[in-house]
């Protein structure tokens, strides 16, 4: 199976097709529910801070600072029901996706996070109970970030700037609001990873923090709209080879000057 990777963005399509290549996606059905099982996995599509598609408005919760995921199950789901028994027992493993808005078809993968409490009969809109699973995100989580996403990481070396881009890669939440406003076409030379690829390229990109993090020196409050902006691995790579970092527009000077 093809692997997701931890803060990429991926439609209930994008995931079907991992799993079923060629493969006409279905309408209705439980791939358009809160969550399924495929092939061993249990995939879990969660709405956070928005009623989903039910109408339900269940408190699934991010914690972003400490890296928590608070999940509620269907109507009167419980812990010995089949599929969290499967999941307990490890015949079955979890697969986490958010979305911040109902009304974006893209979800931001988050990992297969550890389960670390279960709570049954918890109280949610319109009189219902169901389950709720907190989960902690693994450490691994990151290494894929670091290892195949292209990040800072692998243009410098050093602890500081190896913790500053991991706290950044660990706010999905700014990387897919980013991605949201502008799209995934590079804003310095408008490479269109979908138009060169096809559906490989779809949703993929870097997302380049306008001010770079390891040259703020600490943590501040990020607009992902004014100061993210989508760019390609070429043009984010051009980015970081001067201290301190070019700007997106002397990057676009310099391609214009190249043509």
């Amino acid at each position: 199976m093809k692997k997701f990777i931890y803060g990429e963005t991926y439609s209930r399509k994008d995931v079907w097709n991992v799993f079923h290549p060629g493969e006409a996606y279905p309408v209705g059905g439980p791939w358009s529910t809160g969550y399924l099982i495929e092939n061993g996995y249990l995939l879990a599509f969660l709405n956070v801070g928005v009623p989903g598609r039910t109408g339900h408005d269940f408190p699934n919760r991010y914690d972003e600072d400490n890296e928590i995921i608070e999940w509620y199950g269907k109507p009167n789901a419980h812990s010995q029901q089949p599929t969290f028994r499967k999941l307990f027992d490890g015949e079955l493993k979890l697969l986490i996706f958010l979305r911040w808005n109902n009304t974006n078809t893209l979800f931001t993968h988050m990992g297969s996070p550890r389960i670390s409490e279960v709570q049954d009969n918890v109280a949610i809109d319109d009189g219902l109970f169901t389950i709720k699973l907190v989960l902690q995100i693994a450490d691994e989580a990151h290494e894929d970030v670091q290892r195949d996403s292209g990040s800072q990481f692998h243009l410098f070396e050093g602890a500081k700037v190896q913790a500053t881009v991991t706290r950044f890669e660990r706010n999905p939440r700014l990387r897919a609001e980013c991605i949201e406003h502008h799209g995934c076409i590079c804003k310095i030379c408008d490479f269109d990873f979908e138009k060169t690829y096809g559906a490989l390229g779809r949703n993929f990109c870097h997302v380049h923090h306008i001010s770079p993090l390891s040259e703020v020196g600490e943590r501040r409050a990020v607009n992902p709209i004014t100061d993210l902006i989508p760019v390609c691995p070429n043009c984010h790579a051009m980015i970081h080879r001067e201290r301190p970092a070019l700007t997106p527009d002397q990057v676009r000077a310099i391609l214009k000057r190249a043509d």
